[in-house]
Order: C-alpha cells, then sequence, then structure tokens
C-alpha cells in the first residue's frame, strides 16, 4: 500500500458581516468562485497579522483590530490543488473604511446563504452553513 502525503495550508479569514450578508472577494484568476477575506498565514505571522496585511492588500481597508472576535476553525480539501488541505481560522470583525476591490481582487459583494452554490469551494460552503446555523447570516 502507499499514501499520499496530504499538504496543509493554514489560512486566516475575515467574515465582515452587515445586514445579515457576508462580504466575499472574487480574484481575477478565479471568475467563478468567491473567496472569504483573508489569506494564508505566513512564517512568524500571527492570525491577527495575517488579516490586517491580506485584507489590506484584498480590499484596501484597515481592520477595526478591537472588534476581532473568533469564531472558529475549518478544513476541507483544496478545490484547485491535489492531496491539498485547507484549515481555515475565521474571524469576524468591522472594518476602518470603505472596502474596494485592490491588487488581485476583481469584485467585492455581500452574500447571505442563498448564493448560487457554484460560487463556493467546498470549504466556504462550510463556513456559510456555520453562519446560518449561528444566525449571523441569513
Amino acid at each position: 500500500s502507499y499514501s499520499t502525503t496530504m499538504r496543509t495550508i493554514n489560512k486566516v479569514a475575515l467574515a465582515v458581516i452587515q445586514d445579515k450578508k457576508i462580504l466575499m472577494a472574487r480574484s481575477r484568476k478565479n471568475k467563478a468562485v468567491f473567496y472569504t477575506l483573508g489569506g494564508k498565514v505566513e512564517a512568524n505571522e500571527s492570525d491577527i497579522e495575517c488579516l490586517v496585511r491580506e485584507v489590506k492588500e484584498e480590499i484596501g481597508v484597515e481592520i477595526n483590530i478591537d472588534s476581532l472576535i473568533f469564531l472558529g476553525s475549518f478544513q476541507a480539501s483544496a478545490h484547485d490543488k491535489i492531496d491539498t488541505i485547507i484549515k481555515i481560522k475565521l474571524y469576524t470583525g468591522s472594518l476602518l473604511g470603505v472596502p474596494k476591490p485592490s491588487g488581485e481582487v476583481e469584485e467585492i459583494a455581500f452574500f447571505d446563504s442563498t448564493i448560487d452554490k457554484k460560487h463556493l469551494t467546498d470549504l466556504t460552503e462550510r463556513v456559510f452553513t456555520f453562519l446560518k446555523d449561528k444566525n449571523y447570516i441569513a
């Protein structure tokens, strides 16, 4: 028997909630899928430092650090990489300023659980289910 080595990518994500909807981003590279804000934690970087850096890169604004609350951890197979597990730690919090697509991000939009599932990865689908169950989104 042989075993494949599963690679794990650790990410942090920010759920910005407004009117029972979560702010999601779509990159230039993948037109179909919307992602949670955030990204991969670099070496020697805390979750919060990663969130601040990624959110600034993606939507050009700062996070209100005092507003951050850890919601939970989620994992699923990567939708675009073989033998890879994505783990995310999800926080909710508010932004300082008005978000605008920046850098790799082409479009941002607020969604609730009525979002067409074709726009979600397995991982973000789990996040949406959790947020709806906990009454953060409609």
